[in-house]
Formats: structure tokens, sequence, C-alpha cells
């Protein structure tokens, strides 16, 4: 049992926890989150109750309920992937990275039937998602074959292909990939119709609502109901017990990945076929970062990935109508975010860890 004691606190892993108290402490912990937002809008003279008005009107209003789910479809595709890799305990951090994958090989997808006509445009989307899926699973499994056959650490590799992601499109925007009828802005050409995704009663929202519950599907079939998925369990519980088994580990490290990645890089699809409509710099603000905060509050649950990935989703623009309402700055808008993200993040650390004060130092 993992247990850590330092300055008189010591802090000892759960071995099990139930699902009553998950829920309890999630729940505690939002509403802490909430509380606290409460007091730094007061300490700000705002109006508190119009200010959680505004954002309890983004999930009862049926329109900003469908921006919830838009914004959340990034998130949720994310998610799904990282629950993919953390499931086998391959800590991939670089989610942002394989989004921003998924965005450039979508747009050069479009690029390359608007000016050369390679396919038919009933062809682009389905292209667009084959592209973005290989994509974003490519750029995971580097670090993954990194970690296979070298052992190198893949939180590190992963963090830091995430800027190498990024500015790869500051590269493609400012320099070949720029409109040429943009007037000089940082953008891409505005995608055509047939590469967006409507073709659910044309709304993307109902379209990405739809992609979500197909994927969690397929995720959920594969944790349970697979050689696959029994393999990824195995491997994340016990490295031992699997090289015991007779499963090959690279193989299935590297399929892993390569999944997790593609599912990450169809969130950068989404961005830019669902969301913006072209390609343009740090299109995402962090939904591979916040996709980490979901797989934990979901406990890689596929199915609860949804709600929690709408519910982020739905924070985003709760802050944007905070900012056209209450003229509340974008940065007190990130401050009042981050601390509810962080009060999640302290509930899940709290689901897994005990903590009590008295005892001694050490680690054991």
């Amino acid at each position: 049992m993992a247990r850590y004691s330092f300055l008189g606190i010591t802090v000892e892993r759960r071995m099990t926890y139930s699902r009553i108290a998950s829920i309890l402490t999630t729940v505690i912990a939002i509403g802490l989150a909430f509380a606290a937002v409460a007091g730094i809008l007061t300490a700000m003279r705002l109006d508190t109750y119009r200010a959680f008005g505004v954002i309890l009107a983004v999930f009862i209003t049926p329109r900003l309920l469908l921006q919830a789910i838009l914004r959340g479809l990034p998130i949720i595709l994310a998610t799904l992937g990282l629950a993919i890799a953390f499931r086998m305990n391959f800590w991939n951090i670089g989610a942002e990275g394989q989004i921003y994958w998924g965005m450039i090989a979508a747009t050069g997808v479009v690029l390359a039937h608007v000016y050369y006509g390679y396919l038919p445009d009933l062809l682009v989307l389905p292209t667009m998602l084959i592209a973005s899926f290989i994509a974003g699973g490519v750029w995971c499994l580097i670090p993954a074959i990194l970690k296979a056959k070298l052992n190198v650490n893949e939180i590190l590799t992963t963090l830091m292909m995430n800027y190498i992601a990024a500015l790869f499109v500051d590269y493609l925007i400012y320099g070949p990939w720029r409109d040429p009828h943009g007037y000089g802005f940082p953008l891409s050409i505005p995608f055509p119709s047939y590469a967006k995704l409507i073709f659910v009663a044309g709304n993307p929202s109902y379209t990405g609502l739809l992609l979500s519950i197909i994927l969690a599907a397929i995720v959920y079939v594969i944790f349970r109901f697979t050689k696959l998925g029994f393999e990824l369990r195995v491997i994340g519980e016990n490295l031992d017990a699997a090289r015991y088994a007779g499963i090959t580990i690279p193989r299935v490290l590297m399929l892993g990945a390569l999944l997790s990645g593609g599912l990450a890089g169809l969130g950068g699809l989404s961005i830019v076929s669902g969301i913006i409509g072209r390609l343009r710099p740090r299109a995402s603000p962090g939904y591979g970062y916040t996709a980490i905060i979901v797989a934990w509050l979901a406990a890689l649950n596929p199915w609860l990935i949804i709600p929690a990935g709408i519910f982020f989703g739905g924070l985003l623009v709760a802050g944007e109508s905070l900012q056209a309402t209450l003229k509340i700055p974008n940065a007190a808008v990130q401050i009042l975010q981050g601390i509810i993200f962080l009060f999640i993040i302290l509930g899940e650390f709290l689901k897994r860890y005990k903590i009590s004060f008295g005892g001694g130092r050490g680690v054991r």
C-alpha cells in the first residue's frame, strides 16, 4: 500500500472506494467550487445571483445547451482517447498536440480537394475523418514507440510534442496555408459545407452528439468485450502479470496509443469542421488538457465522459456569456474556470487518497 508522510501529514492510497462516496465527493467538490466562485464574484462587487443565472441558463436553454455540446465535443473525443491510454497506465499528456494534428490533417484534405480536386464532394468528410484519426494516432504512437523500445518517459515526450504541433500550425497558417483572399489574416480558407459536421439535422451539435455516442459505444465494447480491452487492463494493473500471461506489451502499448491519439485527432477535426469552420492559430483553448480532468472525473467510463465533457463545454460557453452580460474581463473568467477545475481535481484526489495529520516522515 502506497503511503507518504511529510511534516506530520500522511497521504495514503485508498484500495477501494464506493460509488456512492465517489458521487458525493464529486458533488461536494463542485458545490465548494461554486461557493468559492461566489465569494470571488462578491469581492469583485458583481451580482452573484445574476452570474449564477447566466451559468445555469447554459444548461437549461436549448440554444445554449447545443453550444455547450458543440464546445464539449473535442473534450469528449480527446477524453475517450485518454481513457484508453490511462487504462493501460500510459500517461498521455499529449492530447492537445494530437488535437492539433487532427486539425492539420482535416484542413489538408480540404485544401487538396479545393485546389486540386482529388476527391468527389461526398468523400471529403469521410476522408477527413480517416486522415484526422491517423494523424493524431501517429503523433501519439511516436512516444509509445520510444517508451516500448527505449523506456523513455511518455509524460515528457507527449507534453513537449504539444508545443511542436501548435507551432507547426502557426507555420502553416502564417505561411503556405494562409487564405490568399483573407486580407492577410492568419486563417485557412473557409471549409465548404460538405466538409462540415452538419449531416444530422444540419447542425454540428446534433452531429457531434451522435458521433460522441457512437465512439463511446466503440470504446465501451473495446473495454468490456475484446481481447485488447482485457490486455489494456492487465498491463495497467500489473506489468509482471501481463508478461506472465504472455501478453506482448510493446504491441498492445503501441496499439492503445494509436487508438488514443486517433480519437484525440478526431477532436481536432470537430474543432475545424464543427466549431470554427477553418484552421487558425491556437484553435484549441486547451481542450486536450481539460480532457485529462474529464477523464478522471468520469473515472475512465466512456458513458460518463459524455455528460462530463458537456459540463465542461458548458463552462466555456458560460464564461463567454459572463463576459458579454456582466462585462467581466477574460482573465477573470479564466480564473473562475480555473478555480472550478482545481476543486474538481482536489475532489478526484480525495477519492483516491486518504489524508491524515500526525505521524512521522517517510515514504512506504
